[in-house]
């Protein structure tokens, strides 16, 4: 099997159990029970009773908390696996079959095929095609094979560049590279950067909502034309946007 088929069953696979329940299942329970206890005959009770007299059995109510699936005897259920969406296993597929020719480089340590599922609404950042894509590319500037860990969406100078999803602006910057751009934190270890901006609108430990105007498209940094490059991590690890594009 080839090892993109690998990629593609892993990622998919991991993808569908990524979603748990908020409520996990019960897994302890009290319960009552009965405990047999043997009560010895002393001398006395003896020569009260008769010589032969045996330790007496009784029975004793008490409360004892157990793993309920071990005393029944089963393993724990699997929390109830969610579907991908068909719209993001097909671009998963597509994304895996583009990448197939560089399947030797392996994937970076810092980048994961996976698609772990936002506990939040989350929007487009710019309603454009993608120019190029997340993962291996000939660079256009540079013209070697790099990895590209953000989508560029090939908006024009001007559009308005929205915020992915809630959180906090966290980076306000400048490089040579991205130009213009702004990093903002969302739940659970997710976060977004948008660079090559023209116009920034909001400042460090601002609080954002998803779809908030943040910025406008622009051709700061290394760019060939007007366009937003786009970031997405979870937990630091960089994530395909177009998964979530994908889902919208």
């Amino acid at each position: 099997m080839k090892r993109s088929s690998v990629y593609l069953a892993a990622g998919l696979l991991l993808a569908a159990v990524a979603i748990k329940l908020a409520f996990p299942a019960k897994t302890k329970d009290t319960i009552r029970a009965v405990r047999t206890v043997t009560v010895p005959v002393t001398s006395t009770e003896k020569n009260i009773l008769n010589e032969d007299a045996e330790p007496v059995t009784a029975s004793e109510a008490v409360t004892i908390t157990v793993n309920a699936a071990e005393y029944l005897g089963q393993e724990m259920p699997a929390a109830p696996a969610q579907e991908l969406p068909e719209a993001v296993e097909q671009a998963v597929e597509t994304f895996l079959e583009t990448q197939a020719p560089y399947e030797e480089l392996g994937i970076p340590a810092n980048v994961s095929y996976n698609v772990p599922q936002p506990y939040f609404p989350f929007v487009a950042p710019v309603k454009a095609r993608v120019s190029s894509s997340f993962g291996y590319r000939v660079h256009p500037l540079e013209n070697l094979t790099k990895f590209h860990y953000g989508t560029d969406l090939a908006a024009l100078s001007g559009d308005d560049i929205l915020c992915f999803a809630e959180g906090t602006v966290t980076e306000i910057g400048t490089d040579e590279e991205h130009g213009n751009y702004i990093r903002v934190q969302h739940p659970d270890g997710f976060e977004s950067m948008y660079a090559h901006c023209g116009t920034v609108y909001v400042r460090q430990g601002q609080k954002v909502s998803a779809g908030e105007k943040i910025g406008l498209v622009g051709v700061s940094g290394m760019v060939t034309g007007p366009h937003l490059h786009f970031e997405l991590t979870k937990d630091g690890q960089y994530l395909n946007p177009e998964f979530y594009m994908a889902a919208l």
